[in-house]
C-alpha cells in the first residue's frame, strides 16, 4: 500500500512539473485578445508623457474611458487631461502600476475605480488570465492567492493559444483599440444613435451586480490602493477616489447588503485616508444611458457624469485633495 501511494503521489508530481513546464514555456508571449489593450495602455501612455504637468489624469477601467470627458475637465480647470482607462479585467495591480509613470508632480489624479477594483478577491476575469500569461510579471503583482487561480484557471487551449502567439497578420479592429480613441484618451463613436442592437441586447442580458455579497467572501484591497496614495504624494501628485457610472438596478436599494456597500463605501474610504468625493448612487443611470455594458456610457451621458464630477470637484479640487491628504497624515 505504501508503495502505491509514493507511485500516485510521484505521478502526480511528475504530471505537475510538466504541466508546470509547459506552461511556462509560453509565458511573454502576445495573445490576440491582449493586442487592443496593450496598444491603448501604449497610446494613452505616450499621450500623458508628452503632456506638462501640473495636468489631470484619469485613472481606472473602460468605465472611464467610455465615461470621461476629458476636454470638459480641461475647460474646466484650465489643465491639460488624459484620460487612462482600459479594462478593469486586467486588475487592479496593473491598472495602478501602468499609470505610475505618466503620474508627475503637480498631477491630479482622478480614480473612479470600477466597484469589483475595491475587492482584493475579485472574480478572475478571462482577460486577466490572458493578460498575465501574456505579461508574467502581474503574477508577482497579484496577491499569491489570486495568483494560484489565474495560473489554475489557464487552459491548455490558451496555452497553445501562447505558443502560437499573434498571427503576422492580425490587426486590432472593432469597438475597443487605440483606433477608437481622441487624442486624450477617450472612447470615440458611442453616441447614443451610434448604439447597435447588438449593444443593447448585451447590456440588457447583464444580470444584477452584487459586489456587497462579493466583499462577504473577498476584501477591500485597501492597502494596495493606500501604498499608490503614498507614492502619488511623495512625488506631488494627488490621487480623488470618486464613484464609476454604473446601470441602476432596484436591487442595489432593495438589498439592505448592497445598498450598504453603495451607501457606505465613501466613508469606508475616508476613514482609510484616501480622498473621496460623490456618492455611488448619484453616478447610476438608467439602460439608455448606456453604450454596451452597465460601465459603458453614451456620449450624451458621458458629458452630464463628466460635470457630476466637475461639480463634486468643487473650483479648487488640487487645494482640496492636498489639504485632506496633510490633515489626515499619520
Amino acid at each position: 500500500m505504501a508503495s502505491f501511494i509514493k507511485g500516485i503521489v510521484g505521478g502526480s508530481l511528475m504530471v505537475l512539473s510538466l504541466w508546470v513546464a509547459l506552461w511556462a514555456g509560453q509565458l511573454g508571449n502576445e495573445h490576440p485578445n491582449n493586442v487592443w489593450i496593450a496598444e491603448a495602455i501604449t497610446y494613452k501612455q505616450e499621450a500623458a508623457s508628452a503632456l506638462p504637468s501640473p495636468k489631470i489624469v484619469v485613472v481606472s477601467g473602460s468605465g472611464a474611458m467610455f465615461g470621461i470627458n476629458s476636454g470638459e475637465l480641461e475647460a474646466a480647470y484650465h489643465l491639460p487631461a488624459v484620460n487612462l482607462g482600459v479594462n478593469a479585467g486586467i486588475s487592479l495591480p496593473v491598472i495602478l502600476h501602468e499609470a505610475v509613470p505618466v503620474i508627475k508632480p503637480g498631477d491630479l489624479v482622478l480614480l473612479p475605480l470600477e466597484y469589483p477594483l475595491y475587492n482584493r478577491e475579485e472574480t478572475i476575469s478571462s482577460s486577466l488570465v490572458h493578460w498575465a500569461n501574456s505579461h508574467p510579471e502581474t503574477f508577482l503583482e497579484l496577491p499569491p492567492k489570486r495568483a494560484l487561480k489565474v495560473f489554475a484557471q489557464t487552459s491548455f487551449t490558451r496555452i497553445l493559444e501562447g505558443y502560437r502567439g499573434v498571427p503576422a497578420d492580425f490587426s486590432v479592429s472593432g469597438d475597443y483599440g487605440p483606433h477608437n480613441l481622441d487624442s486624450r484618451g477617450d472612447q470615440l463613436h458611442t453616441a447614443r444613435a451610434l448604439r447597435e442592437e447588438r449593444h443593447w441586447n448585451f447590456l440588457n442580458s447583464l444580470p444584477d451586480e452584487t459586489y456587497g455579497a462579493a466583499l462577504q467572501q473577498g476584501s477591500f484591497d485597501w492597502a494596495r490602493l493606500q501604498h499608490f496614495r503614498d507614492e502619488l504624494l511623495i512625488q506631488g501628485a494627488c490621487p480623488v477616489f470618486l464613484p464609476p457610472p454604473l446601470l441602476w438596478r432596484q436591487s442595489y436599494k432593495d438589498s439592505s447588503l448592497e445598498a450598504n456597500f453603495y451607501e457606505t463605501l465613501p466613508q469606508r474610504a475616508t476613514s482609510e485616508r484616501l480622498f473621496w468625493v460623490g456618492k455611488p448612487f448619484e453616478a447610476m443611470r438608467e439602460a439608455n444611458d448606456f453604450f454596451d455594458t452597465n460601465f459603458h456610457l453614451v456620449d450624451e451621458a458621458r458629458s452630464i457624469y463628466t460635470q457630476q464630477i466637475i461639480g463634486w470637484l468643487g473650483s479648487q479640487p488640487m487645494a482640496a485633495c492636498q489639504q485632506f491628504y496633510r490633515a489626515n497624515q499619520r
